[in-house]
């Protein structure tokens, strides 16, 4: 069984999980698609993300398998609804997965990287975004070989956090977070996923990293072999 996971359900990931599973029950490339998310919807989140009326204060993850499960009978769609924490990555991210990290902070997308690192065969891509640009980053290795460099690779700020995780942050703690546009989240959630089906159909990682801009409607992709 060939399963895909969607790590992060926000304004990037919620716009993944719909094509992702589109895509994978009508191509047959995997009959599973796991959702993790410890988050829950709020009222806010109606500016960017798909929020249907009874849906604030429920978890993510559990949302989005609710609403896929019966649109796609043929996919075995799951929801985890925890966080990545290292307690539990090694659960979550092993052998033969791909992995699509849609989260907004550096501290998890280190955390997942150091456990792709242990794996003999992994495909984890990567997508974040600040107000106008963003990036989308390819790590693929197969039989312990690695086909792209790792994340933290040229990022510094990857590879040396200064952020914390959402499950390290307080209940009480007033978390600023920088404004985003929709417009942005689409465009490295589609990045996203030609990056997914680049590296399906493939037998080299097409590119390592895409840089975006979408005030210049650019963008520019390296191979970072």
């Amino acid at each position: 069984m060939r399963k895909v996971i969607v790590v992060g359900l926000g304004g990037i990931g919620g716009h993944v999980a719909e094509p992702l599973a589109r895509y994978l029950a009508y191509s047959g490339s995997a009959d599973r698609l796991i959702l993790v998310d410890g988050d829950r919807y709020e009222a806010k989140n109606a500016e960017r993300q798909k929020l249907h009326s009874g849906d604030a204060g429920r978890n993510k993850a559990e949302v989005w398998a609710a609403r896929l499960a019966p649109a796609f009978p043929g996919l075995s769609v799951a929801a985890i609804g925890f966080y990545v924490v290292p307690g539990n990555v090694r659960d979550i991210v092993g052998d033969g997965l791909v992995v699509m990290l849609c989260v907004d902070n550096h501290a998890t997308r280190n955390l997942v990287q150091e456990r792709c690192l242990e794996l003999r065969d992994v495909t984890l891509i990567s997508g974040g975004n600040g107000y106008s640009d963003g990036n989308v980053q390819v790590y693929v290795k197969r039989r312990g070989r690695e086909l792209t460099v790792p994340i933290t690779k040229l990022h510094p700020e990857i590879e040396f956090p200064a952020d914390r995780r959402p499950d390290e942050i307080g209940c009480d703690e007033e978390v600023f977070s920088e404004p985003q546009l929709i417009m942005a989240n689409f465009t490295a959630a589609a990045l996203m996923l030609n990056a997914f089906w680049s590296v399906m159909n493939a037998k080299e990682p097409a590119f390592g990293e895409a840089y975006f801009d979408v005030l210049t409607n650019q963008v520019r992709a390296f191979r970072r072999a």
